[in-house]
């Protein structure tokens, strides 16, 4: 599902979003990705949830799903983010779940860890089978070299995929929400 705006063009379109952030802290983004959906995978934990905020802050048209196992914490985070986000209940070790809701959005962020723990890169599989844009923060050796070795699906697919984006000095702080924020607003080669 991944949008022609998702895929990476050159560092003019870098420097556009760069140049379009206002005083406030916010990105203005092209029309066409005003209202994109991303997925915040793990978006009620620490990462995820700090992942959440910052990035509807820079974009507060973005429409963010919170994807967690806990409904409590999914309503809470939603509740703090507002009338742009939403909640789904996912396990990323449900296969048929986690396709479902992969076909629904424009771009999932992984960070559902710990990565140190995940024997397979089933997220990054999903979101390469479902042509959906994907990111992740890992932070596990191993588990970057088997997501790495996706390149080749991922670039037949025609799909960004980031991996190993980092928390540190990364998502926790804003560095990588703005990142992501970049990230989004590419254009593609087909659309310049």
């Amino acid at each position: 599902m991944a949008r022609p705006w998702l895929h990476l063009n050159n560092s003019r379109s870098m420097t556009m979003a760069c140049a379009k952030e206002s005083k406030q802290h916010r990105v203005l983004l092209p029309e066409k990705v005003r209202n994109s959906r991303v997925l915040i995978l793990g978006g009620t934990g620490r990462v995820g949830g700090s992942t959440a905020i910052a990035l509807s802050k820079l974009c507060p048209d973005l429409r963010i799903v919170v994807g967690g196992r806990n409904k409590e914490k999914g309503a809470a985070r939603v509740a703090e983010l507002g009338k742009n986000s939403e909640f789904a209940e996912i396990d990323i070790e449900e296969r048929a779940s986690l396709e479902a809701t992969l076909n629904d959005v424009d771009l999932v962020v992984h960070t559902a860890g710990p990565f140190q723990q995940a024997e397979k890169c089933t997220v990054l599989e999903v979101a390469i089978q479902t042509k959906t844009a994907y990111m992740d923060v890992c932070d596990d050796t191993s588990y970057a070299f088997r997501a790495k070795s996706y390149m080749s699906k991922a670039l037949a697919a025609n799909i960004p995929a980031i991996t190993t984006g980092g928390i540190y000095p990364g998502v926790s702080n804003g560095a990588s929400t703005l990142g992501l924020v970049e990230f989004c607003a590419f254009k593609s080669p087909s659309t310049a």
